[in-house]
């Protein structure tokens, strides 16, 4: 799976420790403008985040792409650059926490993933053990909506 990731969703699977085996099982790239808010300014901020996002990027785990054409979508700069990035790049879903913007997206019929979505891509998609999405998720669960944890917890556990 291509998906093109905001700084929402980026900063809550790296604080979670759950980024690394996001971008091992799934193709992420970020638009420039998420790059610098999620590493330069969160290094500039003193947020380990960013460094450890950055690493990501230098072994291109995590790859910065230009948006292109930019889309009509009222929303954010950055979020403007992601939905550009989706239109112009062939992907199959963007990856964000934000309320808001999620609702964007669905208005538009854009396809999204949430963080813990993510984790259940990843054992559907047999990249991961059960047990280790189900750990991944726990870490995630400070992070996120009940009902996103909830939702997440119930179809991993259905799952085989």
């Amino acid at each position: 799976m291509k998906v093109v990731m905001d700084s929402d969703c980026l900063v809550k699977l790296t604080k979670a420790g759950a980024k690394a085996e996001v971008v091992s099982g799934m193709e992420v790239h970020i638009p420039s403008l998420v790059k610098t808010e999620t590493v330069d300014e969160a290094k500039g901020k003193g947020y380990q985040d960013g460094i450890i996002i950055e690493r990501n990027i230098a072994k291109n785990r995590l790859r910065v792409v230009k948006p292109g054409k930019k889309a009509v979508i009222a929303a954010t700069k950055g979020e403007t650059d992601v939905v550009s990035l989706f239109l112009n790049g062939g992907y199959d879903a963007i990856a964000s926490d934000d309320r808001r913007f999620l609702k964007k997206l669905e208005s538009a019929n854009i396809p999204y993933l949430t963080p813990a979505a993510c984790l259940v891509y990843l054992h559907s998609a047999k990249k991961i053990a059960k047990f280790a999405a189900l750990e991944l998720l726990e870490s995630l669960k400070p992070f996120i909506s009940k009902e996103e944890y909830a939702t997440a917890k119930l179809r991993l556990e259905v799952m085989s």
